[in-house]
């Protein structure tokens, strides 16, 4: 039978009234112009305008080094214009195609970078011509198996493109000829030593890129014997392709979409998953759980500063800046010359000694990496630096809040009603677009306190480092460096960190210094806040300081770091609250009528509750069931329930 067809009139309307676009077009969020070599996205981060300068946003680079020159030469016109329209595409408001929010932008431009590298080595002169039309389910394939086998190095075809290089400028095979070759060519250094800045250049890649890449350089290794042999980061590269193949699917999906020629199966999303299930899975891309050991240590090491060390530390610094302050009025100096004399004059208390010991012996012990670097400041700032990462554990940990939702902490966002203490947060990963959900949570007077001495250093510095951005008026974080005041960033909050874990002298069961990362400190909070509430009964509370929308997403967040004796009491505790409730479904009923068949009983009700969540326990342990937390939308709101999955052909009596 034929199909049936829409009437022609019907048809002529949806293609009267239908919103096309056929190029490129600037959207709301595009703070530049759509030709500027690097665009500024207003994602949520604030812009304002600083004597002149845009500051805020995310910042996207065009201008990336290709084998033919910079992205944005001539030669790639046409790649270059459907790249920017994948970006508007994938984020815009009006016709967004796959990516959630402006929020993974950055994540989604420097992947696509990515892949135009690969291309524009892959295809060259075709794809300066057709651009992404010539991109085909084999390219997902083999871009995907390259980030694999060689994160960056391996889909910018590094090692390739050097050994092409070699075969140009020399003869033969032999190492020695290579090395004499590469002598004369000035691409040694004085030790012999190839210089990478010399290979980015005659590969025409960054010299950044080529510096960071451990792949690379551990080929160089073993093909050149270039400075030390450097690990190949396993991990690190399953967590990047497991990313990559993620976005691929929304890239493709988006690309579909474009007013432009693409092949067929490119627009087939079965086809696509397909393709790339296989890179998928092979690792959980989450941050590890910090050692309860290494938490507790934090933990003390952030109050026992807060008791002892602060009070005298204020006092220091209000000496060092008021004699920094006379310095800078009588003599045409700088911060940190002034700061650095102020040193000085203003005596050290016998507090401060422990801390002025560790200064000096992280200045001198070769076994932190870059500690010359980040303890080159004057006593005062690298003390300040250390409170701010004191303010800012203390902060993530006691309130579950992300490291963004940390970082833009607003300078007046804690506050008192009725004695008790509240932190305005707003929350990153719920609302549309660049809205925000405000969320106010209660806190710890402690909180309260490491942002109020924030704010009471910032009037102090403000003397000495003023600011003309208003963002490092309003937000509690701030960094002082020697250049003077500014606003503080995420990634600003690794360095300091890592300089109070250092500090700190932390260490596993090993000995093994450990580094804390930010977001451990959330996930340390949920760990103990779910151990020490009780598991199922936990959960809801949990997931509400979390600021989670759903339930289960906090159920999933736990169980990652759950050992397996930890989720089978868990996963007990959920079934003990699944089966004495009211639920008919049929995964509970059979976990009911198995109890009922063990213990010989009619009703579950008259069974003593320790003894039931017991035997749950010992069939969890055994995988007769899983049980799974989840909410279930009705016309009131969610309410919680939970999940049962009865393993088909589980003998659970004996």
């Amino acid at each position: 039978m034929a199909k049936s067809k829409l009437p022609a009139e019907v048809i002529s309307f949806f293609e009267r009234t239908t919103r096309k676009f056929s190029k490129l077009y600037k959207p709301a969020w595009l703070v530049c112009e759509l030709e500027d070599p690097v665009w500024i996205v207003n994602s949520g981060v604030t812009v304002r305008d600083v004597e002149g300068t845009v500051k805020g946003g995310v910042r996207l680079r065009w201008d990336r080094l290709l084998p033919n020159g910079r992205f944005t030469n001539p030669v790639y016109a046409v790649p270059l214009e459907q790249a920017r329209m994948i970006i508007v595409w994938a984020h815009d408001g009006a016709i967004k195609a796959g990516a959630k929010s402006l929020r993974t932008i950055l994540h989604f431009h420097l992947y696509l970078m990515w892949l135009v590298e690969f291309l524009a080595v892959r295809y060259e002169e075709r794809f300066h011509k057709d651009g992404f039309s010539i991109f085909g389910v084999d390219d997902i394939a083999e871009f995907l198996g390259a980030a694999e086998a060689g994160g960056v190095s391996g889909t910018g075809a590094f090692v390739q493109r050097w050994e092409n290089y070699l075969s140009k400028v020399t003869v033969g095979n032999g190492a020695e000829l290579v090395s004499d070759r590469l002598e004369e060519l000035g691409a040694l250094d004085i030790h012999g030593k190839l210089n990478m800045r010399f290979v980015a250049a005659m590969l025409g890649v960054d010299y950044k890129r080529i510096k960071q890449s451990p792949e690379f350089r551990h080929y160089l290794f073993q093909r050149m014997e270039y400075g030390k042999d450097f690990d190949a980061y396993d991990e690190g590269r399953l967590k990047l392709t497991l990313g990559l193949s993620g976005w691929m699917v929304t890239f493709c999906q988006v690309l579909s979409l474009l007013p432009i020629k693409v092949q067929d199966e490119i627009g087939d999303p079965y086809l696509v998953s397909d393709v790339v299930r296989p890179f998928r899975g092979r690792s959980d891309g989450r941050t590890k759980t910090l050692p309860l050991s290494i938490g507790r240590s934090l933990m003390l090491g952030c109050c026992k500063w807060m008791i002892d060390v602060y009070p005298a530390f204020n006092e220091y610094l209000r000496e060092v800046i008021s004699i920094s302050r006379s310095l800078l009025d009588e003599a045409d100096i700088g911060l940190f010359a002034a700061l650095t004399l102020s040193e000085r004059f203003a005596p050290i208390s016998s507090e401060l000694i422990p801390s002025f010991d560790v200064y000096k012996r992280m200045q001198t012990d070769s076994t932190i990496a870059d500690a010359k670097v980040r303890t080159k400041f004057p006593f005062p700032i690298f003390l300040f630096r250390l409170h701010t990462a004191v303010c800012f554990c203390l902060t993530a940990i006691l309130t579950s809040c992300r490291r963004s939702e940390v970082v833009e902490l607003d300078c007046m966002a804690s506050y008192e009603v009725g004695g008790r203490f509240y932190l305005s947060v707003s929350l990153r990963k719920t609302g549309g677009g660049n809205i925000r959900e405000q969320m106010e949570k209660p806190i710890p007077r402690l909180v309260h306190e490491c942002l109020e001495t924030l704010n009471e250093f910032k009037a102090l510095w403000r003397s000495i480092a003023p600011s003309s951005d208003l963002l490092f008026e309003h937000q509690a974080f701030f960094k002082i460096n020697c250049r003077g005041a500014f606003p503080f960033t995420a990634s600003d909050a690794y360095v300091v960190i890592k300089e109070l874990s250092e500090f700190l002298g932390l260490a596993d069961s090993a000995g093994v210094r450990w580094v804390v990362l930010p977001h451990q400190l959330r996930r340390y909070f949920a760990m103990t806040f779910f151990h020490f509430g009780g598991s199922e009964n936990s959960l809801p509370a949990l997931s509400w300081f979390m600021g989670h929308d759903d339930l289960e997403v906090t159920w999933r967040y736990i169980k990652e770091s759950l050992t397996g004796k930890e989720l089978t009491s868990s996963e007990a505790a959920l079934a003990t609250s699944a089966v004495c409730s009211d639920d008919q479904s049929e995964g509970i009923e059979q976990l009911r009528r198995i109890i009922l068949d063990h213990f010989g009983c009619e009703k579950i009700n008259v069974m003593h509750e320790d003894e039931l969540r017991d035997y749950l326990e010992l069939l969890a342990e055994r995988g007769v069931y899983t049980a799974t937390p989840i909410q279930i939308n009705t016309g009131k709101g969610k309410r919680f329930t939970v999940a049962i999955s009865i393993k088909e052909g589980t003998n659970a009596t004996t």
